[in-house]
C-alpha cells in the first residue's frame, strides 16, 4: 500500500512558505484565503455539477432538437395543442402553454426536469455545508483567516458558479436545438435561478439545524410544499394566479405569448435575495451547532456499534439510498396515479406513440404501458445516477485517504471494495422494487390496477442496467480512479441520450444497441427480456472483477 505524502491544503491553510528564508511563513490576506476556499469548494462540486449539467441540459436539448421529427404532422400538432389545461399533464409538467411549438413543449419538459435541478441544488448545498461540518472538515478552515460568513459566502459562490455554467449550457444548447434565442436564454436563466433558490434554501436549513439529515428534511419539505401547490394549481377549477404561489409554476410563464418573463425573474430575484439575507443573518453560530438544534443535535436513540466493515458500508449507503428511494418512489407513484389520464391523452397522439415505439416502449395508450414507460425510462435513469453517485463516494473515500485507517487493519483491499459494491447492489434492488410496488399501489388507487407481480417485475426490470453501470464503474475505479466519476456519469448520460433521441437521428442499428436502456423491455406491458438482463449483469460482473484485480495491485491515489 502506498504511503501518503503530506500535502498542504491550499484551500484551507492560512499561511504560505516564504521563499526568502527556509521555515519562515507569511500570513495570507483574508481575500487570498477566501479565494482559495472558493476554489476548494468548486473542486468538491465539479464532478457532480458536470454530470447534472450535461444530463439535464443534454436531455432537454434532445427534446428541442428532435421536435420536428417527433411532431411533424398537422394531426400531431393539433393533438399537442389540445393538451393545454389537462390536469394530469399540468400536475406533472407545470403550466402548459403552446405545447404545439418547440418552445412550449421544451418548457413543459423543464417543468419535470426542473424538479431534478432543484434536488441537485438542494443536495449539493447540504453536502458542501452541513455535510462537511459533520465530517469534521471545517475546523481547519475556521481556524484560519476566514469567518463563518466568509466560509458560507465561498460555498454559495461556488454553488452559484455551477448554476451559471448550467444557464450557459441551457442557453447555448437549446438555441442550437432550434428554440427561439430569447426563450432559450430565459429558460436557462430561470432554471439556474430555481436551482440556486433551493441551494440557498438548503444553506439556510444548514444554519438552522445541527445535522445533515435534518437540514435535508427541512428543505425537502419546502420542495414538497412547492410541488403540492403546483398540483393544486393544475386543477381545472383553480384560478390561474395559483401558479404564482410556487416557483415550480413560474417556468410555465416563460413562453413569449405570456410576456411575463420580467415577472418570473423578479419573483426569483426577490425570493433568492430574501433567502440570502436570512442565510447570512443566521451564519454567525457556533461550529457543529444549529440555531434550532442547540449546541449538538442529540440523536433520538443511543448510537449503535457500526458492526465491522459491512456495518460501515451499510451506514454509508443507507442515507443516500433513502433519499434516492424517496425520489424514485414519488416519481413512480405519481405516474401510477396519473396512468389513466396519461393513457387517455396518449391515445390522441398517434405520432407520439409511433415515436416512442421506435425507442422500444409499447402500449403507451394503456395504464400498463405508462407504468412501463416511466419505469424503463426515468426510474432506470434515476437508479443509474444513484449508482454513479455511490461510485463517486467510493472514490472520495480513497481520494481523501479515509480508507487508509481501514486498510491498515485486517480489512483487505478486495474485501473493502467488494463489501461496498455489494451493499450498493442491494440498495439498487431495494430502490427498484419499492418503485415498482408503489406504481402498483398507485394504479390500484385509480382503479386501473396492474397486478402485484407485474409491479414487482417492473421494478426488477431496471436492476440489470444499474448493475451494469455499477460493474463498469467499479472497473473504471480500479483502472483509472481519477476519471471514474466523470466517466461513469458521462456513460449514463450518453447511454440515456442515445436511447432517447438516437432512434430519430437515423443512426445505425448497432450504434443504438450500445445503449443498455435500449434493451429494457416494456414491463409490465410485455414480458421481461431475461436474455438481455443476463447479458447486462454478466458484463457488469466481468467489469467489476477486472476493477477488483486492478485495485488490488495499484497504489492508492489521492485527488
Amino acid at each position: 500500500m502506498a504511503t501518503r505524502t503530506p500535502e498542504r491544503d491550499r484551500g484551507a491553510a492560512p499561511f504560505t512558505p516564504d521563499d526568502r528564508g527556509e521555515g519562515t511563513i507569511e500570513p495570507r490576506s483574508s481575500a487570498d484565503v477566501w479565494w482559495h476556499t472558493y476554489l476548494h469548494h468548486l473542486r468538491l462540486l465539479r464532478n457532480g455539477a458536470i454530470a447534472w449539467i450535461v444530463g439535464l441540459a443534454g436531455i432537454t436539448w434532445g427534446v428541442a432538437a428532435t421536435f420536428d421529427l417527433r411532431h411533424g404532422s398537422e394531426e400531431e400538432l393539433q393533438a399537442l395543442s389540445e393538451m393545454v389545461g389537462i390536469p394530469a399533464f399540468e400536475a406533472l409538467a407545470g403550466r402548459y402553454v403552446a405545447p404545439h411549438t418547440v418552445e412550449g413543449l421544451t418548457l413543459s419538459r423543464w417543468g419535470m426536469f426542473g424538479i431534478l435541478a432543484a434536488v441537485w441544488g438542494m443536495l449539493a448545498a447540504v453536502r458542501l455545508l452541513r455535510g462537511a461540518e459533520e465530517a469534521g472538515h471545517v475546523e481547519t478552515l475556521r481556524a484560519g483567516a476566514i469567518g463563518p460568513r466568509g466560509l458560507l459566502a465561498s460555498a454559495l459562490a461556488a454553488l452559484f458558479t455551477t448554476h451559471l455554467v448550467f444557464m450557459l449550457a441551457i442557453g447555448l444548447g437549446h438555441t442550437a436545438g432550434g428554440m427561439d434565442v430569447a426563450t432559450s436564454w430565459a429558460t436557462g436563466g430561470a432554471i439556474a435561478l430555481l436551482t440556486a433558490t433551493f441551494a440557498t434554501g438548503a444553506a439556510l436549513s444548514s444554519q438552522l439545524v445541527a445535522s445533515r439529515r435534518r437540514a435535508t428534511g427541512i428543505v425537502g419539505s419546502a420542495l414538497g410544499i412547492a410541488l403540492a401547490l403546483r398540483v393544486l394549481a393544475a386543477g381545472s377549477a383553480t384560478p390561474d394566479w395559483m401558479w404564482w404561489t410556487t416557483p415550480f409554476g413560474w417556468i410555465g410563464f416563460l413562453h413569449e405569448v405570456d410576456q411575463a418573463r420580467s415577472q418570473v425573474f423578479l419573483g426569483f430575484g426577490l425570493l433568492l435575495a430574501a433567502l440570502l439575507a436570512v442565510c447570512f443573518l443566521t451564519a454567525r453560530r457556533d461550529l457543529h451547532a444549529g440555531l434550532l438544534g442547540g449546541e449538538v443535535d442529540a440523536p433520538r436513540r443511543p448510537p449503535r456499534p457500526i458492526g465491522g466493515q459491512l456495518g460501515l458500508a451499510v451506514q454509508l449507503t443507507a442515507g443516500p439510498a433513502r433519499t434516492w428511494g424517496l425520489i424514485v418512489g414519488l416519481v413512480a407513484a405519481a405516474f401510477g396515479l396519473l396512468s389513466r389520464d396519461f393513457a387517455e391523452a396518449a391515445a390522441a397522439l398517434p405520432a407520439t406513440i409511433a415515436v416512442v415505439e421506435q425507442m422500444g416502449i409499447v402500449g403507451l395508450d394503456t395504464p400498463a404501458g405508462i407504468v412501463a414507460w416511466i419505469m424503463s425510462m426515468f426510474v432506470a435513469l434515476l437508479v443509474a445516477v444513484f449508482v454513479a453517485g455511490q461510485l463517486a463516494a467510493i472514490r472520495e473515500d480513497e481520494a481523501t485517504w479515509r480508507i487508509e485507517h481501514l486498510l491498515a487493519r485486517p480489512v483487505g483491499r478486495v474485501r473493502w471494495l467488494i463489501t461496498r459494491v455489494l451493499t450498493v447492489a442491494v440498495a439498487v434492488v431495494a430502490i427498484s422494487v419499492v418503485a415498482g410496488l408503489l406504481s402498483f399501489v398507485a394504479t390500484v388507487v385509480v382503479d386501473v390496477p396492474i397486478t402485484f407481480v407485474e409491479g414487482l417485475l417492473a421494478g426488477l426490470n431496471v436492476v440489470p442496467v444499474a448493475l451494469l453501470v455499477l460493474g463498469v464503474g467499479t472497473g473504471l475505479f480500479g483502472l483509472v480512479p481519477r476519471l471514474v466519476v466523470p466517466l461513469t456519469y458521462g456513460l449514463v448520460v450518453a447511454a440515456f441520450t442515445l436511447d432517447f433521441v438516437g432512434g430519430l437521428l437515423d443512426l445505425p442499428g448497432w450504434v443504438l444497441e450500445l445503449s443498455p436502456f435500449r434493451h429494457l423491455a416494456s414491463v409490465p406491458a410485455v414480458d421481461m427480456d431475461l436474455g438481455a438482463a443476463f447479458v447486462m449483469v454478466l458484463v457488469g460482473v466481468v467489469a467489476a472483477a477486472v476493477g477488483l484485480m486492478a485495485f488490488r495491485r495499484r497504489d492508492l491515489r489521492e485527488a
